[in-house]
Parts: C-alpha cells; sequence; structure tokens
C-alpha cells in the first residue's frame, strides 16, 4: 500500500496508472496545495500528453526508481470550476506533489489506443432532393430555432448558422443578447456568422458582387487556418506540412483536401451542453488511428 504520509505521485506513476491508457482519474489534492487553492480538493480529469511527451514517458516508466515530479496537463471533466481555472488546468496542470490520491476503474480497457485491431466504418448513404435556390435553407433554419427554443446545445458551426439565420430571415426579432453574439468589439460581424450569412445568400442567389468578394475572402481565411491546424498535427506525428508536400505531394493534397471540406459534427442529440467534432478533434483523432493519414511511424501502433 501507498503510505500518503511519505510517497508523492511522480509523472511516471500517474502515467502508467491512469495517463498510458487515458483513462478518466479523480484527484484529491492536498490541502494548502496550489492545486488545492485552485481547483478545490477534488477533480475528476483526463490527463493531457503530447506524442513526444508519450514517448519519452514510455521509456522512463521502465526505469526505476520513479523520481521525477513536475505539473501534468488536464482537460476537467466537471461543470463547477471557474473557466479561467480549466484553462489553468489545460495550459500549466497540476504539480504532482499536489496529488495525494488518484482514484481509477482498474480494469483493463479491451479497446485503447495501443490497439493493432483495423477497423472500418460503414457508411450509409441516404438520397436526397435538393430543392433549388437555396429553399432548403427554410427548413434547416426553423429546425435549429426549434432546437433553440427546447435548450438543445448546438456546436459553434450550427450556432453560426442560427444566428446568421436570424440576421437573413428575422431581421427585426433578434434580441440584445443574440446581437451580441453576432457582432465583435469593434462592431464589425463575427467572421463565423458572417461566413454563414454568405452563403445563405449565394445559395438564395441573392448576394451582391461586393458580398461575392467578401465571401471569396474569408474562404481564403477558413483555407489558411485550416493549413495551419493541419501543419500543427503533421508536426506532432514529426512531419510537416512544407515536408509532407516535398515528400509526398498526393498525400499532402489528399489531406488538405479532407481538411477544408471537413464539417463540424455534433455528436449528442437533446443534450443542453454540445459534444461535437471539430477540426482539431478530427485531426487529433485520425492522424493518429487512421492508416491513410499516417505520415510517420510515430503513431504506427495506434
Amino acid at each position: 500500500m501507498r503510505d500518503l504520509k511519505f510517497m508523492e505521485y511522480t509523472l511516471e506513476e500517474i502515467y502508467a496508472l491512469v495517463g498510458k491508457e487515458d483513462k478518466t482519474a479523480g484527484l484529491t489534492l492536498k490541502y494548502g496545495s496550489e492545486a488545492h487553492n485552485t481547483y478545490g480538493q477534488f477533480v475528476t480529469v483526463v490527463f493531457l500528453y503530447s506524442q513526444k511527451e508519450r514517448e519519452h514517458l514510455d521509456q522512463i516508466i521502465n526505469e526505476k526508481p520513479w523520481k521525477n515530479h513536475g505539473y501534468v496537463k488536464a482537460r476537467y471533466l466537471g461543470l463547477d470550476l471557474l473557466e479561467d481555472n480549466v484553462t489553468i488546468l489545460n495550459e500549466k496542470g497540476i504539480n504532482s506533489k499536489d496529488i495525494t490520491e488518484i482514484l481509477y476503474f482498474q480494469a483493463a480497457s479491451k479497446n485503447t489506443f495501443h490497439s493493432h485491431q483495423k477497423r472500418e466504418i460503414d457508411k450509409i448513404e441516404v438520397p436526397v432532393q435538393q430543392l433549388q435556390k437555396g429553399r432548403d435553407l427554410d427548413w434547416m433554419y426553423g429546425f435549429k430555432k426549434k432546437q433553440v427554443l427546447q435548450g438543445i446545445g448546438l456546436s459553434p458551426k450550427e450556432k453560426a448558422f442560427f444566428l446568421a439565420g436570424r440576421l437573413y430571415y428575422e431581421l427585426e426579432e433578434i434580441t440584445v443578447a443574440e446581437l451580441e453574439e453576432i457582432h465583435q468589439e469593434d462592431g464589425k460581424l463575427d467572421v463565423k456568422v458572417e461566413w454563414e450569412l454568405l452563403k445563405i445568400k449565394h445559395q438564395r442567389e441573392e448576394i451582391t458582387d461586393e458580398e461575392k468578394k467578401r465571401l471569396a475572402e474569408l474562404y481564403g481565411l477558413k483555407k489558411k487556418e485550416a493549413s495551419e491546424i493541419l501543419d500543427k498535427y503533421l508536426q506532432e506525428a514529426g512531419s510537416s506540412l512544407k515536408k509532407l508536400i516535398r515528400e509526398n505531394l498526393d498525400q499532402a493534397a489528399e489531406l488538405f483536401e479532407k481538411v477544408i471540406q471537413f464539417k463540424e459534427r455534433r455528436l449528442t442529440v437533446l443534450s443542453k451542453n454540445p459534444i461535437y467534432l471539430d477540426l482539431d478533434s478530427y485531426l487529433h483523432i485520425y492522424m493518429r488511428h487512421v492508416e491513410e493519414f499516417k505520415v510517420s511511424p510515430n503513431f504506427e501502433n495506434k
């Protein structure tokens, strides 16, 4: 048994117990410690590691005795912490010395990222017939409005489409709270809302030449942002966008096309707090677990 009076958790032990397999961890924090003052007596998290950190820890956990201490970043799994403290937990983390006990499910997981099993997604294609001049947008906006009235949480993209729909369909009924979401601090339209609004006008064939130029400008910004996010995850995988273009142009073009065409998806149906898959989540999963996305041997066993 651990003698809590004399033993402190090390970075290696935390990784071995819950970090390696991304297990949910309930942490009891040392009274009066920095973590206790910031997060309270007990907090539930999943610890976060970069690929380089995982590779390093996979090596040093074999070297006993474990002796390293420091901060471990974590994702908060609760609703009680202040937003600022959630950010601190995500960006700085918890000092291993501030943890007095870690509670976790001890049984081995049957399906982790260490599995060598390859699986494929079965696609279900549903044939649909689109209405002319973007008239499908009428019921799409009406459906989103119904979800909002029912208190169903929308993903950021869905919320931007709903607010753009308010501007297009019900300008006179927009609330003060919605106006605050629609506009940035400088009074200009939020770019995500503007993007959705201009797409509505384009599909309805009501867009002006000036608005077409702005839509093209926003598309360029969207491509640039997507390229930067892709490059970040390629670097984590031991490559980069420039390197991949140089070594495998076809794969670089395929990955970039998938990123540009990616559409944010909400996974919850009726929940007030939405769980959704954005571009970051998509690349985080696919760069590690999909063979077609493999650009280096860093994730070959995932």
